[in-house]
């Protein structure tokens, strides 16, 4: 009895475990508003792609710029849940390759240089998922504050509300105490307001992000591709056929 409790339990545990690697979902590419004309001044988004082999079930998941489950939420600093409510889209499991846009804002305004609606369904071999903060309540609930991109900072994708679920994290000289995956360390210049950045692997391990030099950093939209295989990517290897 007791070794088929442990069996149960090791299983539980080796699930739980698979669901939330290091490399199975990764923040692709972030979008960070400016105020000089020169430079990008559309709306905030961060994009994700999934790379798990069997795809994954996001709902439940979280991205927050706090750096902690304590951190304090504010104008400028929060957290968004992908929604586990009925009706949800992250309760359907999303294969490999699937390109997910979450746009801080709502359809009115421009994402990197385009509109876009919301897009909740993958039909007819699209690989798309587009969902608004202002206005996808079904599938984005607000879960404190609010995310801002500025100055020094983290985006961290979690797995649960734990300071130990992270499943990918992104910093640009912010602090954070989240652990559970890799950090990006990426400069400020590259992530002030104003700025895109992409990740650009060149060829190399799509799963590994956390090189510097494998994120571009631009300012100029005709470059951007929120929803899109990033420029100079051949992302091939991990559609879905």
């Amino acid at each position: 009895m007791i070794n088929k409790l442990f069996m149960g339990f090791f299983l539980i545990t080796a699930t739980i475990l698979v669901a939330q690697s290091d490399g199975d979902v990764r923040i692709n590419e972030i979008g960070n508003h400016g105020t000089k004309k020169a430079m990008y001044t559309g709306g905030d988004y961060i994009e994700l792609i999934v790379l798990k082999n069997e795809g994954i079930k996001l709902a439940g998941w979280y991205l927050t710029d706090l750096s902690s489950t304590t951190g304090k939420a504010k104008e400028t600093e929060g957290s968004i849940k992908l929604s586990d409510k009925e009706g949800s889209l992250f309760n359907q499991i999303l294969p490999r390759g699937t390109y997910i846009l979450i746009c801080f804002g709502n359809s009115a305004e421009k994402y990197g240089g385009s509109n876009f609606e919301e897009i909740t369904e993958l039909k007819d071999g699209g690989n798309l998922i587009v969902v608004f903060t202002e206005s996808s309540d079904k599938h984005i609930e607000k879960n404190s504050g609010t995310m801002d991109l500025t100055g020094k900072d983290n985006v961290a994708l979690l797995s649960d509300w734990n300071k130990h679920s992270a499943v990918d994290l992104v910093r640009w000289e912010g602090t954070s105490s989240w652990d559970g995956a890799a950090v990006t360390e990426l400069t400020l210049v590259m992530v002030e307001n104003g700025k895109i950045i992409y990740f650009n692997n060149d060829g190399e391990n799509l799963k590994d992000n956390t090189a510097n030099a494998s994120w571009i950093s631009i300012s100029d939209v005709e470059d951007a591709t929120p929803g899109k295989t990033n420029k100079g990517v051949d992302d091939s290897t991990i559609r879905t056929k």
